[in-house]
């Protein structure tokens, strides 16, 4: 496999990282110091707190997996279990292939904790409450 490095990339514009038309597919292994996604206020619209995140939650496996191309071992989840309950972090590419936002899952999982720990603050006030 071949290594692309890409130091101090510049857009049209003169700063900031390159644009492309449709995106930038990286098929293979892509390794950064950062990921920064631009998830500014201003940039949204019909913003919705994620409701009952621990069901959807539990409806997605977490697996281990071997890649049929590489053989190499891998860990994630199916895109097509995570598109029955959360389809807006899912894409479909060229030959029907799905691809999941991780970044989507995020919010996903911070609604989901704030929820367990709901629960834990409601067990424990129970116990004290005996």
């Amino acid at each position: 496999m071949s290594e692309i490095r890409v130091n101090n990339v510049k857009n049209e514009t003169g700063t900031g990282a390159p644009t492309f038309p449709n995106g930038a597919v990286v098929t293979g292994i892509m390794t950064a110091t950062d990921f920064n996604t631009t998830s500014d206020a201003s940039l949204k619209t019909n913003i919705n707190v994620i409701d009952s995140a621990i069901d959807k939650i539990v409806k997605i496996n977490g697996v281990s997996f071997d890649w049929k191309e590489t053989g190499n071992s891998s860990a994630g989840v199916i895109a097509q279990e995570v598109e029955q309950v959360f389809p807006q972090v899912i894409n479909e590419g060229e030959g029907g292939i799905k691809s999941v936002n991780y970044n989507g899952l995020i919010g996903l999982l911070i609604e989901a904790v704030k929820e367990q720990n709901k629960i834990i603050l409601e067990l424990k006030q129970q116990i004290t409450d005996k």
